[in-house]
C-alpha cells in the first residue's frame, strides 16, 4: 500500500511539472463569440505554431426599415494559422501556457456559404481573409479568454473586393 501511495505521489507530481511547456499544445474548445458559438480544434504543427480550425455560428438580429424585426443563424469555417511568438518567453517567466496561453500573431481565411436560417434575412456568401494580431490566456485550468483582430479583404463573389476591420472576442471552455 505504501509503494502504490509512494508511485501515486511521484506521477501527481511529475504531471504537474510537465502539464506546461513552452511548446505548442492540441486543444479542443467551445467558444462563446459575442453573438454565435463555435467549436474549435487546435492543432501543433511547429514548436510555436499551431493550426486552428473552427466550424462557427454566426447570429445577428436587428430591425430594418422596409423588411421589419429580423435574426438569423449562419455557418462559417474558418482556418487559421497561428505563431505563438512569446510562448517560450511566458514559459520562461513560469506564466499559464496550458491550452497555448500566449501572444500571436495570425492569418485567418473565413468561408460561409451563403445560407442561413432565420426571419427575413439572408447572408451573403464570403470568403474573409484577415492577418489578426491576438491574445489567448486560461483562467483556471480550461477556461479561456481570446480576443484578436487585424485589417483584411472580404471577397463576395468572384469580383468585388471590400476592405474590413475584422475583431474576435471570445470566452470559453478547453476541454
Amino acid at each position: 500500500m505504501k509503494k502504490l501511495l509512494l508511485i501515486t505521489l511521484i506521477l501527481t507530481i511529475y504531471c504537474n511539472l510537465t502539464a506546461q511547456n513552452a511548446n505548442t499544445q492540441r486543444s479542443h474548445s467551445i467558444k462563446g463569440p459575442l453573438v454565435g458559438l463555435s467549436y474549435a480544434y487546435e492543432h501543433p504543427i511547429a514548436q510555436q505554431s499551431t493550426l486552428n480550425m473552427e466550424l462557427i455560428l454566426n447570429g445577428g438580429f436587428g430591425s430594418g426599415t422596409f423588411s421589419g424585426n429580423y435574426w438569423y443563424i449562419a455557418p462559417s469555417l474558418r482556418i487559421e494559422p497561428r505563431y505563438y511568438y512569446n510562448l517560450s518567453k511566458r514559459f520562461s517567466k513560469g506564466k499559464k501556457t496550458i491550452n497555448n496561453s500566449a501572444n500571436y500573431i495570425a492569418v485567418s481565411a473565413d468561408y460561409q456559404p451563403g445560407f442561413s436560417i432565420g426571419n427575413n434575412a439572408e447572408a451573403s456568401q464570403y470568403i474573409l481573409i484577415v492577418p489578426k494580431y491576438g491574445l489567448k490566456r486560461t483562467m483556471g485550468e480550461h477556461f479561456i479568454f481570446e480576443v484578436a483582430a487585424g485589417v483584411g479583404t472580404n471577397i463576395i463573389g468572384s469580383s468585388n473586393w471590400e476592405a474590413v476591420l475584422a475583431m474576435d472576442l471570445k470566452l470559453g471552455y478547453a476541454f
